[in-house]
């Protein structure tokens, strides 16, 4: 489960993963007891310092039908358009770094993760307010 949070200049917000030293939108596995919401506000906030609220669930990526590397399990990414409440970042015990990117200079990304071509999907429609949900 991941978060895009934008900034008022409309840049993407990253963390810096400390399990491979690149970056990805924050988020990470559901944990049990946890509903998807509750999930990305818990990771946005534990990554970034960032407190959100939810806006709308832009996509349900099936990472089989994506450019992901392989991995042993099967797997839905679900990304969610956040809105901070708060705006002082805060590095989480578990990053490297915290940032805003504009689109068109995003760092190397954690493609276990998020893969380019799904931040600029996410991004497009988040900056058109289209808020149908992307699936598959």
């Amino acid at each position: 489960i991941r978060g895009l949070v934008l900034s008022d200049q409309k840049e993407i917000l990253l963390a810096r993963e400390s399990a491979d030293g690149k970056w990805s939108l924050p988020g990470g596995w559901a944990d049990v007891g946890y509903g998807p919401t509750e999930t990305v506000v818990k990771e946005v906030k534990e990554e970034t310092g960032l407190d959100v609220t939810v806006k709308a669930l832009l996509a349900l990526f099936d990472k089989r039908f994506h450019a992901h590397p392989p991995q042993p399990f099967y797997v839905y990414k679900m990304v969610f358009l956040c809105e901070p409440t708060s705006s002082t970042l805060a590095k989480g015990f578990d990053v490297l770094d915290v940032r805003y990117f504009a689109i068109d200079n995003l760092p190397e990304l954690s493609e276990d993760r998020i893969l380019k071509s799904q931040i600029e999907l996410v991004y497009q429609k988040a900056i058109s307010a289209d808020f149908i949900t992307y699936f598959d």
